[in-house]
């Protein structure tokens, strides 16, 4: 069976990560343009909040080239299909 041990390190140490994962959500959120408060205190709650920070993209990045070609080919679909709409 498995013993869990509530130590008083343990809890100092779960303080840290939590509180390092909040600080870095925070710095991450302020770079990427968005909210520092809420995305600090969300990291803090779930940690796992990181990687959808991580990923968003600032205001006015680029897209990445996978993505940019993507989003042509759905745009030259879209204008194909107007102009078909225009002839009818």
């Amino acid at each position: 069976m498995l013993k869990l041990d509530f130590t008083t390190t343990g809890y100092i140490l779960m303080c840290l990560i939590w509180s390092l994962a909040g600080i870095i959500g925070a710095v991450l959120a302020h770079k990427k343009g968005r909210n520092p408060f809420f995305w600090g205190t969300l990291c803090l709650i779930a940690p796992i909040a990181l990687f959808a920070i991580g990923g968003m993209r600032a205001p006015g990045e680029p897209l990445p080239p996978i993505f940019q070609r993507e989003k042509e080919e759905l745009e030259r679909q879209a204008r194909e299909r107007a102009e078909q709409q225009s002839r009818q």
